[in-house]
């Protein structure tokens, strides 16, 4: 069996599972670090709104492979939001309350579609994504 289809396999169960959560559920869960706010999740219908407040939270996680090139890292996030659109589902990303990204069947691209060429992820703001994106490769930095 290809890498591939183990990648699809298990990203389809993780977002099945993802779907089975939000779908119906309403509410808020915050995730603290050091008695602060790292990540606040909202449970909206058929919507989850993941908002990073404190980046550090980032580090926690361990990167697979750091030298993953944009083009895979679009085409994997275009095969979520496929999914999520399937399922009815939407992901919104926001970086310290502010909006970055929409993923799944709330993403409505415009210009932002020859970028991540996939109509499942919307650039809400730019100038977020590079926050985050910042803040991401910084946490990364920190950790080594």
């Amino acid at each position: 069996m290809s890498k591939e289809n183990n990648f699809d396999k298990g990203t389809t169960f993780v977002l099945d599972n993802i779907a089975n959560i939000v779908k119906g559920s309403s509410g808020k869960l915050c995730i603290k670090l050091k008695d602060k706010t790292a990540v606040e999740l909202r449970f909206e219908v058929d919507t989850l709104s993941v908002d990073i407040v404190e980046p550090k939270i980032l580090g926690i996680a361990e990167q697979a492979d750091s030298n993953v090139g944009l083009f895979e890292k679009l085409r994997t996030a275009s095969k979520v939001g496929e999914i999520l659109n399937n399922k009815g589902l939407s992901i919104s990303i926001l970086r310290k309350g502010k909006k970055a990204l929409s993923i799944g069947r709330n993403a409505t691209p415009t210009i932002s579609s020859f970028v991540t060429q996939s109509d499942d992820i919307q650039i809400d703001s730019i100038t977020q994504v590079a926050k985050l994106s910042r803040d991401i490769k910084k946490t990364n930095q920190d950790t080594k």
